[in-house]
């Protein structure tokens, strides 16, 4: 591995761009969901952009279509797709500019998880002291 992409964490090789966690939940439930490949990977590059709860993202179509190498109304298809799903909101700012809040794909993940059988079985396994059993983000 290219030691300038990489750093050591734990004795273990990490890329240094950066990494987002996918909730395996999402990969679990994406057929369920009606996401195709296409779908799922444009929403990759929305949550890539999703730092902060109250600030949504809104990475340009034209710069997804660019990394995935497919043509610009793909990526608008599938941003369409999502939406008439439920799964996103395309809206604008009050000043004007465009925003993809992605709460909705939070909150149906957030009720899948509830009967994922890997998940019901961590939380039944939790040896955690004090733990909470609040569903929380970070537990899927």
């Amino acid at each position: 591995m290219n030691h300038c992409l990489a750093l050591k964490k734990n004795g273990v090789m990490q890329p240094r761009g950066g990494f987002q966690a996918v909730p395996d939940i999402l990969l679990k439930q994406q057929g369920a969901m009606g996401l195709s490949a296409t779908d799922l990977v444009v929403l990759l590059n929305i949550l890539m952009y999703w730092w902060y709860v109250e600030q949504k993202p809104y990475p340009r179509p034209t710069t997804i279509a660019k990394r995935m190498d497919v043509n610009v109304r793909t990526v608008q298809r599938s941003l369409q797709r999502m939406e008439e799903l439920g799964l996103i909101v395309r809206s604008k700012t009050p000043e004007g500019s465009p925003i993809i809040d992605p709460t909705p794909l939070v909150a149906r993940l957030t009720k899948a998880v509830q009967s994922d059988r890997d998940f019901v079985f961590r939380q039944q396994n939790k040896a955690v002291v004090g733990s909470s059993d609040k569903l929380q983000v970070d537990d899927f």
